[in-house]
């Protein structure tokens, strides 16, 4: 509600005052209505001019407030606010509108109007809300400038002061408003610390000299930091111990530990923290901080062995960076058996070896004496003693099975650190290569005793070399020979041999020659192959015996003696004989027929030109047998292919015959079949097997999963079987041992399922041969059934029914129209052989006699067969 005051004043009237010039002030009270602002200008100028007359006015310029009707001046706004019409001056606050009325005898009259003041208009500030950051420990009384509130009355009503209006005892204290030259200002009468306290609110009001209230003027302090302390951590030193397996994952929960640090600065609240690290490159500096956290995670693998513990500082520093501080932190890392024993075979100088990724290969003489030693194996792991307590070394197959392995290990010698085992490899038996040591195959197998427990493999190959260690020896200690006493210079006598069982074929080389010289000038002997020859005709029956040795070429001193029997007789006399009693001879079976396999001799003392035939005893069996024999030079012959598996030995009887006295005389034959590698191994059952284990829990003990068995028809190492997967990879996790079982022993890092695949190899010679079929076996995790390649199956076998389903159904059509067809063609048969037969009459012939005669006779005028019919015509 507006009160308003209406003051007129009138001016004094002074008799005749006004000649040409009337001058006329009158003061006015803003917001007086308008009705009340019109004059009458005659009234006003009464009794102020002589020249009283009845004027007519009109202002000198048009006026934005004022306008004349007749002789009223009206105002011409709505409403008069002294504000809106006169501008705040500080110099001269009166507030007044003037005008210049003329009259049509130039009579002027100056017209002033003052608009008094009234208290209508509050003081406001521009804006309701300001911040401001005051730098803590400002000196005491220092003044920060505020705006100042505006009132658009008068002086009269202008601002009187401002006051806080949440003013308590704290802020009292503290701040303090000024006003200077309608200037407001903030005085601090003490020193603001922000870590006491870093925020004041100030609501401020300015009061008129009316009573009137602004608006507030919310004023928020921010106390700034000085930054005056360093980062605190919440420990002197950080320590962890963190497994070497520990994941490396890039989200938070990940974390191995978590640097915390704070700062009293009250501003500082965020912290960068920062890892200090000098003595690691940081490419393998294995881990790394959030800087706005603190966490720190593990960016690459850990491995124990390689680095057992990291000490490194984090650097934790306000923002500006300007202070800062460090923390040191450890972290050892914990050793897991990770890592498989690793197995160093070293050889001693003068047994020779080579190796490669695989295998290790040796060779030892065959002579080298029992318990040997021929070298050493150290284990060694790199795992802690603490995650491993022991090692150990094994043999876990030597190959071939039929011989006993040549070597041992000796865990006699132990290093005395818990990280490494030294065996010592020792021979365990005496060796022959002439009895089959020729090279062994051997699995060696190490084993720590972590959890889980870890093992490895390698192969060691050890072959055996010959050794020219076997003497000579005569196939017979007495040889006996008949020749004519008139057979000439150069005749052939016969042949002698002794044989080496050296393995070798330089060693197996012997030379031959006579004890005596007495007989220099009547026998020759060749030294390479024992042929004895005349050298000198001998015209008288005589007998000769004569000591024979037979010499090692390389080694004198091994040698062998017989005796040899040279009588000549007269050749009408003597007697054809066989030189031996028993003839034996080996091939080979599936050979290329025909071919021969020896030949018997006759010793006989007869004149070459007596012939001598040979023939088989038993004449049955020339139409089977496989045997024949020339008959003339005694070869016998393979006729027929020879198979091992079927027969494998044949003994028969030969006879030779003389032509001139028709004597014979017989020996026995003896023929070995040697067996030839020409069978594949062949798996019992071959079908695919489903194995479900469980991998929950490590487990150390070994998991049997399954034994297969294959045959081979082939005899001596030709049938002895071994079996391998086709994926080395599957050899880190499964054994396969020479009997065909499979056992899991590793269940580290393992990924089920897997599916297995098993070949079998013979040991033939030259060539192995694999099984043309391979076993599958999927070893499956019993509790994710639903993974295992099983489950396909019934997909398979229904897809498998509908096609054999389909061609049943074919074959069945395919027969039913066949069916058709025949019982068509049939009919179709039928019908042209009735009208055939209707075709044909039978002939008839009628005799008329006196007596009649009938007679019943068969008559066949055309002898036509159908079928199993034979048409007849009946004759009467």
């Amino acid at each position: 509600m507006h009160y308003y005051f209406y003051l007129l004043l009138i001016p004094i009237i002074y008799a005749n005052d006004c000649e040409e010039i009337c001058n006329i002030t009158l003061s006015v009270m803003e917001n007086t209505p308008t009705e009340r602002l019109q004059w009458n200008l005659m009234d006003l100028i009464y009794n102020r001019t002589l020249s009283f007359e009845n004027f007519q006015f009109s202002l000198s310029n048009p006026s934005d407030y004022f306008e004349i009707e007749s002789k009223i001046l009206k105002f011409r706004l709505t409403e008069l606010d002294r504000e809106t019409i006169c501008k705040k001056s500080f110099l001269n606050d009166e507030c007044s509108l003037q005008l210049q009325i003329f009259t049509q005898t130039s009579f002027l009259i100056i017209f002033k109007m003052i608009i008094l003041d009234e208290n209508d208009w509050k003081p406001f500030f521009n804006q309701d809300y300001i911040h401001l950051n005051i730098r803590e420990n400002l000196s005491t009384y220092h003044r920060i400038q505020l705006p100042s509130a505006y009132d658009d009355d008068s002086i009269q009503y202008d601002i009187d002061y401002y006051e806080i209006f949440n003013n308590t005892d704290e802020i009292e204290n503290i701040f303090q408003l000024e006003r200077s030259h309608d200037e407001l200002k903030l005085k601090l009468l003490k020193k603001l610390n922000c870590e006491l306290k870093n925020n004041y609110q100030l609501y401020i009001i300015a009061i008129d000299k009316g009573g009137l209230k602004s608006n507030i003027l919310h004023v928020n302090i921010t106390v700034g930091d000085l930054n005056e302390y360093q980062p605190r951590f919440s420990q002197r030193f950080y320590h962890k111990r963190i497994p070497e397996n520990i994941p490396i994952t890039n989200s938070s929960s990940s974390s191995i530990l978590q640097i915390i640090a704070t700062d009293d600065d009250c501003s500082d609240e965020t912290i960068l923290y920062s890892i200090q690290n000098n003595d690691i490159p940081k490419d393998l500096f294995p881990f790394e901080i959030d800087k706005y956290t603190g966490l720190i995670r593990v960016k690459q693998q850990l491995d124990y062995e390689t680095m057992q513990t990291y000490r490194f500082r984090v650097r934790a520093s306000n923002l500006d960076g300007i202070t800062s501080s460090m923390v040191p932190i450890i972290i050892d890392i914990l050793d897991i058996n990770d890592n498989r024993p690793s197995i160093q075979i070293n050889i001693l100088n003068e047994y020779k070896f080579k190796e490669n990724n695989d295998n290790f290969f040796i060779h030892i003489n065959e002579n080298i004496r029992l318990g040997q030693v021929i070298g050493t194996i150290l284990i060694r792991d790199v795992d802690s003693t603490m995650t491993n307590h022991h090692l150990s070394l094994k043999i876990l197959s030597c190959l071939p099975s039929t011989l006993s392995c040549p070597i041992e290990l000796d865990s006699g010698m132990k290093n005395s650190s818990l990280s490494s085992t030294t065996y010592l490899i020792r021979t365990s038996r005496l060796l022959d290569r002439e009895i089959g040591d020729e090279n062994f195959m051997i699995m060696l197998e190490a084993r720590d005793y972590g959890n889980p427990s870890l093992n490895s493999q390698r192969h060691f190959v050890v072959n055996i070399d010959d050794e020219n260690d076997c003497a000579p020896k005569f196939t017979q200690l007495n040889y006996q020979f008949r020749l004519p006493n008139l057979s000439p210079s150069g005749f052939f006598i016969g042949q002698i041999h002794a044989y080496d069982n050296d393995y070798s074929p330089n060693f197996r080389l012997v030379k031959y020659q006579f004890l005596e010289d007495d007989f220099q000038d009547i026998i020759n002997i060749d030294v390479n192959n024992g042929s004895l020859f005349l050298v000198t005709p001998l015209l008288t029956e005589m007998t000769l015996n004569i000591t024979v040795r037979a010499t090692d070429q390389l080694n004198n001193s091994l040698y062998d003696q017989a005796n040899i029997q040279i009588q000549l007789l007269d050749g009408t006399k003597c007697l054809p004989i066989f030189r031996q009693a028993v003839y034996v001879f080996n091939t080979t079976e599936h050979q290329i027929i025909p071919y021969e396999i020896g030949r018997v001799n006759i010793d006989s003392c007869l004149m070459a030109s007596i012939t001598i035939n040979y023939h088989l005893a038993n004449e049955n069996l020339l139409s089977t047998f496989p045997f024949s024999m020339d008959t003339h030079t005694g070869i016998i012959k393979v006729i027929r292919e020879l198979d091992r598996e079927i027969r494998s030995f044949y003994k028969f009887r030969i006879r030779s015959f003389h032509s001139k006295t028709q004597e014979s005389s017989e020996a026995e034959i003896h023929i070995n079949i040697l067996d030839d590698n020409d069978h594949y191994p062949v798996f019992d059952h071959v079908h695919e097997e489903y194995v479900y284990i469980s991998t929950h829990h490590q487990q150390t003990n070994r998991i049997f999963i399954s034994h297969i068995h294959a045959t081979d028809a082939d005899v001596d190492l030709n049938g002895v079987v071994n079996y391998y997967f086709t994926n080395k990879n599957h050899y880190e996790h499964f054994h396969l041992y020479p009997n065909g079982s499979i056992v899991l022993y590793n269940l580290n890092d393992i990924h089920l399922p897997i599916r297995l695949e098993i070949y079998a190899r013979d040991q033939g010679y030259p060539r192995p041969l694999n099984s043309k079929e391979s076993i599958f076996i999927y070893v499956c995790d019993i509790f994710k059934r639903n993974e295992c390649p099983k489950n396909q199956l019934p997909n398979k076998l229904r897809k498998n029914i509908y096609i054999g389903s389909l061609f049943i159904m074919i074959s069945i059509v395919f027969t039913l129209f066949i069916l058709i067809v025949c019982v068509l063609w049939n009919l179709f048969l039928k019908k042209n052989f009735k009208k055939e037969e209707k075709n044909n009459s039978c002939s008839y012939q009628i005799e008329a006699r006196k007596n009649l005669i009938i007679s019943d006779s068969l008559h066949d005028l055309s002898p036509i067969i159908r079928g199993n019919r034979r048409l007849k015509c009946v004759v009467v």
